[in-house]
């Protein structure tokens, strides 16, 4: 993940996990496109709630 916790598409610091997203966030997240499952995206991944960037856990150890 992003070590520094800042979102690489817009700069916003605070990149949130699935347990720190509200209800709101988790049903935007849920529609989100992503190859992952959910339950792989709420273990391993981050968005940010102002551009809805997500962040996984693959991106920085290259596993997929």
């Amino acid at each position: 993940m992003n070590v520094n916790n800042k979102c690489l598409r817009c700069d916003k610091a605070g990149l949130k996990s699935w347990e720190e997203l509200n209800d709101e966030e988790r049903e935007v997240v849920k529609r989100l496109p992503s190859d992952y499952s959910l339950e792989e995206r709420k273990r391993s991944h981050r968005w940010c709630t102002r551009c809805w960037f997500e962040d996984g856990l693959d991106r920085i150890t290259g596993f997929a």
